[in-house]
């Protein structure tokens, strides 16, 4: 779970996929977390997602100026650890490149996505891969939209080489063993502005 280099993210998972194609779309899973949004809920729910996870990070894309690539899919899961310290989560990846990542609730902002990939405004790309699943699946998974599960975002920053990269991480808990998320990474290389997206999936 290091969100450190450039390959810092991942791939859904095919037996979630097979879920999401064959649940109903008002089940609801063993262990949903469905409407624990509410800010008295936030511990609750931390103290369940504490312990060990393993990312799969998919492919996505890079945008360097106004061109856009393909990214590939990281080699292989990454596992780390969630901790929790005075009732806040931080990502503590295992590897000692990766970059521990506090967290904070979403409580306000409803997120929405779809399987195309959005590219900043004067951005095309060939190639570039759609997202796994979107939030119409994860809600078929999960038994409710993705605005009633509980969201985090973790920010943060290295320089490698020179460039200062920041980290912005998205994530949606499905459930207390699986999240779906979504990392941005953004930095400025030999004077062109850098974007990377992708997404992941963290499970126990």
């Amino acid at each position: 779970m290091s969100y450190s280099r450039f390959g810092a993210v991942l791939s859904f998972a095919s037996s979630v996929i097979v879920v999401a194609g064959s649940a109903p779309s008002s089940a609801q899973t063993e262990g949903s977390l469905c409407n624990a949004t509410a800010p008295q809920q936030m511990e609750p729910v931390a103290a369940q997602l504490e312990g060990r996870w393993t990312t799969t990070f998919n492919p996505g894309y890079v945008v360097m100026g106004s061109m856009v690539m393909p990214h590939p899919a990281a080699p292989s899961p990454e596992t780390g650890r969630m901790e929790r310290t005075g009732g806040e989560l931080t990502i503590v990846p295992d590897s000692p490149d990766g970059i521990a990542l506090p967290l904070e609730w979403e409580t306000e902002v409803n997120w929405s996505f779809d399987r195309a990939p959005r590219l900043p405004d004067g951005a095309s790309g060939a190639n570039v891969p759609e997202l796994a699943v979107d939030d119409e699946d994860l809600s078929v998974i999960a038994g409710c939209s993705v605005n009633e599960l509980p969201r985090l975002v973790g920010t943060g920053s290295a320089t490698m080489d020179g460039v200062t990269l920041a980290f912005t991480t998205r994530m949606i808990v499905v459930n207390p063993d699986l999240i779906f998320g979504f990392q941005q990474v953004d930095g400025v290389v030999r004077g062109q502005s850098m974007v990377e997206r992708r997404s992941f999936v963290m499970s126990r």
